[in-house]
């Protein structure tokens, strides 16, 4: 069947492809046409909750693909906790579908391809969310991708009984991902996308699950190249304090939770855990923002499982035992300040510490980041969680990938307006997230904010396309983004004036690293 038409004078509004999985329709605005809502896999619900996902057969009768596809079930919110987030609304078990922007008009085209994974703690959040609106960037040339995947419990519950059934357990929101990277290899040709230029890219644990897909044996051959923003898999245990990411740990957390509803771990009791109510799983599942400082009894995050992920990932990565990728990574200067609170005094300080380094190594870590009259508890804290959640893997990651001989760009998103300022964020935790895809910021460089937005979905673009972010044309206050290496580390310092410095507080992050990962 053909594209739309060879003509690009005739692209019609409610544009009809069809592509190997059956026939869509979507809509066409601007030079993009969007198909939203479209199942990359089987609904996982009734017997096939907490199992991998199953392909969905093709249909025959045209989908309807102009609005998206329910969000994963989930309640409250880790950016927003407030009444509205708890409505179920729009949320379902049945979440598996993706949204595609493209700016192809006829069937020879083929655009590189970006995959876009959402943040949300794994128990929040949606691929069609507006921030992640893929309009703006498919103007540039690319066609852009966002997929939902099972959260929370429904996404990473592990238990034995689940284990004894299909030899692997608890990353179910990661073979979902997988699955929809399938799904990309073997459809996306139709939507005018390149399958042998897939870059796959996330923010928060959209990011902790992009390098957990670099890390992963399955993944192998899906994508090409892999943007990071703000966090990486090895950081799970600066969230997930009781578990860490850990099989054994995690496995107990599963059964505690079968205890509490009087459910047998064990295949037998596979048909009840299977039978509760979602709302129930949503409802465990739930991180507030500042969840970060309270004991949290279910932690659901990947799981180091030896299938899907390393059962030692420091390890695989020290070994080069990776998907070779290009990489784009980076941080904001404050990615805490979203998590920790102003409340925040000596006790949580400490508190925090032993949640992240374990008794026997809590002590070290507050000798080193030492609190006195010029160095607040919040402060202290908000410097330790930004490195320890979010910047150490990542340096981790690039400097093992460096070493590699794949090219990374680091960079550092350092634009603090005044008004966050105002309630405390400065340049916090998913800041970065609009001036990338270009939503909710002008588009006519006519002020500084939109002028740096410009620079860095130009930037990003680049990157996917070219395997490079650096500007071919010469633009007003453009520098080099020189690549990033084991010793010198430079980065790119994204700001209403570009900068490119080497890594600050390196002796700073060493220590923690050797802490963390010996």
């Amino acid at each position: 069947m053909p594209f739309f038409t060879n003509k690009k004078t005739d692209t019609p509004k409610q544009p009809i492809l069809h592509p190997p999985c059956g026939p869509v329709q979507g809509q066409a605005r601007r030079g993009v046409a969007s198909y939203k809502g479209i199942p990359y896999a089987m609904p996982p619900i009734g017997s096939r909750r907490f199992k991998a996902p199953e392909p969905m057969p093709p249909w025959e009768d045209i989908r309807d693909c102009s609005k998206p596809g329910n969000s994963s079930l989930q309640m409250g919110g880790i950016t927003v906790d407030s009444p509205g987030t708890y409505q179920m609304e729009g949320k379902s078990e049945d979440c598996l579908f993706l949204n595609i922007w493209t700016p192809a008009i006829t069937a020879e085209e083929r655009f590189p391809v970006y995959v876009f994974i959402h943040g949300g703690a794994f128990s929040s959040g949606s691929g069609s969310e507006m921030v992640y609106d893929g309009g703006r960037m498919a103007q540039e040339g690319v066609v852009v991708i966002t997929i939902n995947y099972r959260l929370g419990a429904l996404g990473f519950l592990a238990t034995r009984g689940l284990l004894e059934e299909a030899g692997t357990t608890g990353n179910y929101g990661l073979l979902d991902q997988i699955q929809a990277l399938l799904w990309i290899q073997d459809n996306i040709a139709t939507f005018g996308g390149d399958p042998e230029q897939v870059t796959v890219g996330g923010q928060s644990a959209g990011a902790y699950s992009v390098t957990a897909l670099m890390l992963s044996p399955l993944a192998k051959g899906l994508f090409h190249q892999a943007v990071v923003e703000s966090g990486s898999i090895f950081s799970i245990s600066a969230f997930s304090a009781l578990n860490r990411g850990d099989l054994q740990k995690t496995l107990d957390n599963g059964k505690l939770l079968c205890d509490l509803y009087g459910i047998e771990d064990s295949p037998n009791g596979l048909d009840q855990l299977r039978a509760l109510s979602g709302d129930i799983f949503a409802a465990l599942s739930m991180v507030k923002s500042n969840q970060s400082t309270v004991p949290n009894a279910f932690g659901f995050w990947p799981i180091y499982d030896g299938i899907v992920l390393p059962k030692d990932p420091v390890k695989a990565l020290k070994n080069g035992e990776v998907n070779p990728v290009k990489i784009l990574v980076g941080y904001n200067t404050d990615e805490s300040s979203l998590f920790i609170k102003s409340h925040t005094n000596l006790g949580i300080y400490q508190m925090l510490c032993y949640h992240i380094f374990g008794p026997e190594n809590a002590p070290k870590a507050m000798d080193y980041f030492f609190v006195d009259d010029d160095h607040s508890p919040l402060e202290r804290a908000q410097e330790i969680y930004t490195y320890s959640a979010f910047l150490i893997g990542m340096v981790m990651m690039a400097k093992e990938y460096s070493l590699l001989g794949e090219d990374v760009y680091f960079y550092n998103f350092d634009f603090d307006p005044a008004i966050l300022k105002i309630v405390g964020l400065n340049t916090a935790h998913g800041m970065e997230l609009p001036f990338v895809f270009g939503n909710g910021i002008g588009q006519r460089r006519a002020t500084k904010i939109s002028n740096l937005s410009w620079i860095m979905q130009q930037s990003w673009v680049n990157f996917i396309k070219y395997g490079n972010p650096n500007f071919k044309a010469e633009y007003k206050g453009q520098i080099i983004w020189p690549k990033f290496d084991s010793e010198n580390k430079y980065i790119m310092v994204f700001d209403t004036h570009l900068a490119s410095k080497n890594l600050p507080n390196q002796d700073d992050l060493e220590f923690l690293e050797t802490l963390m990962f010996g």
